[in-house]
């Protein structure tokens, strides 16, 4: 329980100094910040942060982290994890890794690892874990990840061979317009093997018990938009 109270203590500590080092780069004063949380929709008084700041108070709550952090407008991992600032951090007791690793582990990370307490030891208990892309706790999060990448994919293919339709109705060479349409043809191709690879991750967030599937920005996008129509009419500009 000591070893607890202390890493603790270190991690507010931590956060404490990257409070203070983004707070000082952005030029913001302790009373701004503390104003700002406000504007977020919760108090952090000054006094609070000054005190957290100073080593005065050796805790932070997982609620300020995320109100601090939004209102300095930097990741809340960044906070805890100090990427680009020290070689390495202690993310759990005693376990030491790189803070870009730990930023991964935070974020779940697809192939990142949970950081191991005393590697050598075999009576670890976190020696072997790791996040899982199949069947784990984090396979709702990886499968979000795989849509959004697949459905930003599709989108490229489809919009280039929007592009290559749209350019090839301006040619008057028939060879060229065949090409270029072809070409269209090939992207769609592509955009709907995307589009088959997003069911799949769907069906299979759904058979693994997910009850809420994907809404970003490119799946939605991807989703509602109509792909893979004939390529436009081009027989008016045939010679």
């Amino acid at each position: 329980m000591e070893q607890s109270a202390e890493w603790q203590e270190r991690l507010a500590a931590t956060i404490a100094t990257e409070i203070l080092r983004y707070r000082r780069n952005q030029k913001m004063s302790a009373q701004r910040l503390s104003d700002r949380c406000a504007e977020l929709g919760m108090d952090v008084p000054r006094a609070v942060i000054s005190n957290l700041e100073n080593g005065r108070r050796t805790s932070v709550s997982v609620a300020e982290l995320l109100v601090l952090a939004a209102a300095l407008e930097v990741p809340p991992a960044a906070l805890v994890f100090p990427v680009g600032y020290t070689e390495t951090t202690e993310a759990l007791p005693g376990a030491h890794t790189s803070p870009y690793e730990a930023v991964r582990w935070f974020g779940g990370e697809e192939h990142s690892t949970t950081p191991q307490v005393a590697a050598q030891d075999p009576t670890s208990p976190l020696r072997h874990l790791s996040w899982r892309t199949e069947g784990a706790a984090g396979e709702a999060l990886t499968g979000y990840r795989r849509a959004e990448r697949i459905a930003e994919t599709g989108l490229k293919h489809a919009d280039r061979a929007d592009h290559m339709r749209a350019d090839a109705y301006d040619l008057e060479e028939k060879s060229a317009r065949d090409a270029l349409v072809q070409a269209a043809q090939k992207q769609d191709d592509k955009a709907r093997t995307e589009f088959s690879n997003l069911m799949h991750v769907l069906d299979t967030l759904h058979d693994l018990g997910a009850t809420v599937t994907p809404n970003t920005l490119h799946v939605e996008l991807f989703r509602q938009t109509t792909r893979g129509n004939r390529p436009r009419d081009t027989t008016a500009k045939e010679s």
